[in-house]
């Protein structure tokens, strides 16, 4: 396999385990700490932050989903004469649905917090 073909794996498959780490990290810290984020705030800033938390859920569930999808496209089925590439719709679909989610949880989190300072 060609060196830029091997960096292209790692380089998608490094940013999806980024997006993972921070996705979980964000829904550790905000659980971890609930009781003292959500003392003072309404209904509806608990609801943003459920919210959030199901989307980053979402994110997480996408990046392992793209990282097997970079795992089988290195190794594919015996046979398949189709060059090994980041760009096949088995990757690329579950990376941007990893991206959407986490940056539209990210916009969430900014909005629970915008509400929580009044």
């Amino acid at each position: 396999m060609d060196d830029r073909i091997k960096k292209a794996f790692d380089f998608a498959s490094d940013s999806t385990k980024q997006l993972i780490t921070l996705s979980t990290a964000i829904v550790t810290l905000t659980i971890t700490f609930a009781h003292n984020i959500l003392g003072d705030v309404n209904g509806n800033g608990k609801t943003l932050l459920s919210i959030a938390w199901i989307i980053y859920l979402i994110s997480i569930i996408c990046g392992v989903w793209t990282l097997l999808a970079l795992t089988g496209t290195l190794e594919p089925i015996p046979g398949d004469k189709t060059p090994a590439s980041i760009r096949g719709r088995n990757v690329t679909l579950p990376s941007i649905l990893q991206i959407l989610s986490f940056l539209i949880a990210t916009g969430v989190i900014v909005l629970f917090g915008i509400t929580a300072l009044g």
